[in-house]
């Protein structure tokens, strides 16, 4: 199909700024440069950096005007002609790091991006799972995984555990069999354990450190992840066991912090940070075991596309147990249409 010079909508950015910087607009479909692909968009999500990024507290590196979108699921409309690999009609998920940032993303009905970023979707997973996952269980797995190292025998900390990435690794830590215990502020403790974790402590008061190493029979955790950028790091190291690893998997705002440089000296302790793009094939295992029910998509809200104002604003007010994934209003549109309809003129 040929879309050179044929419109499609998106929600374009001029500015940043507030939520109402979001604008549905009607642009001009891109083309497959040189290395890319033109993917159908059927879902993306709201993700933090998204919110970031159209607030000014990340730098969107390229010029203005600007889509948002940090991941997406859809079908490859047209391939450049110097692509090797892929078909026109597959379906495919993509979540590098540059999606919505260095290049525009998935909040708009197609994207055009470097085939490097794709994935390809397991039969038995929907778009909307695919997406409920995306970015939050790539980041998730990058910093337990890539960088944790994380082991069976692991006592695994989730800070932030709410969050997107948070869930994603209280997942991901109790399919590999550690021992999760899941810190998040919130009423959410349901929620948690129905996700894999052990034990949910409450982000209140000023001894949480003791409640983990009364947890952890005095022993203190491995194995810590930071999937917030309001937690105390001093605090989380008082939760570590000697040789124990902190891995920082989400921090999107400038914030400092007091560490004791003896007590890293003398518990051998580790602190790392986690960002980038998680290995095309690791992501297609974490796709493949989501299809098997191994993980479950985690979905907050499903809304039009066109509401992406409303899924901002309500992200950075209420955010509530999973993702806000958007769907095109055109793909919502033809859901509800049977086969056989005919448009009345």
């Amino acid at each position: 199909m040929a879309l050179s010079g044929v419109s499609m909508r998106a929600i374009i950015m001029e500015n940043i700024g507030k939520p109402r910087v979001l604008k549905v607009s009607r642009i001009r479909t891109p083309k497959a440069g040189l290395g890319q692909v033109l993917v159908k968009v059927h879902a993306t999500s709201v993700n933090p950096s998204d919110l970031y990024l159209r607030s000014g507290r990340l730098i969107i590196r390229k010029p203005m005007p600007h889509i948002l979108g940090a991941d997406l699921a859809g079908e490859i409309e047209a391939v450049a002609d110097d692509v090797q690999g892929w078909r026109v009609g597959e379906r495919v998920l993509a979540c590098a790091e540059a999606l919505g940032r260095e290049i525009n993303g998935g909040y708009a009905e197609y994207c055009a991006l470097p085939a490097e970023h794709l994935i390809p979707l397991p039969d038995a997973l929907d778009y909307q799972s695919a997406v409920a996952a995306g970015a939050s269980f790539a980041d998730a797995y990058l910093a337990l995984v890539t960088n944790g190292k994380i082991k069976k025998a692991d006592m695994v900390v989730v800070r932030g555990a709410a969050s997107a990435v948070g869930s994603s690794a209280v997942q991901i830590a109790s399919a590999r069999g550690a021992k999760v215990i899941a810190i998040s502020k919130g009423n959410f403790a349901g929620s948690l354990h129905e996700t894999g974790a052990d034990i949910v402590l409450e982000d209140a008061g000023d001894d949480l450190a003791r409640q983990v190493k009364v947890a952890t029979d005095e022993r203190g955790a491995s194995l810590i992840v930071h999937c917030s950028d309001e937690l105390n790091l001093a605090e989380s190291m008082a939760m570590l066991a000697h040789g124990g690893r902190l891995v920082i998997a989400s921090v999107l705002r400038k914030s400092k912090t007091r560490l004791e440089a003896m007590e890293l000296y003398l518990k051998n302790l580790t602190i790392l940070g986690s960002t980038g793009s998680i290995r095309p094939k690791d992501c297609q295992t974490l796709l493949a075991n989501l299809a098997k029910g191994m993980y479950k998509p985690l979905i907050d809200q499903v809304l039009p596309l066109s509401q992406a104002r409303k899924a901002h604003s309500k992200m950075e007010k209420e955010p509530g147990f999973g993702k806000i994934v958007l769907v095109p209003d055109s793909i919502l549109e033809a859901a509800e249409k049977p086969d056989n309809w005919i448009p009345i003129e």
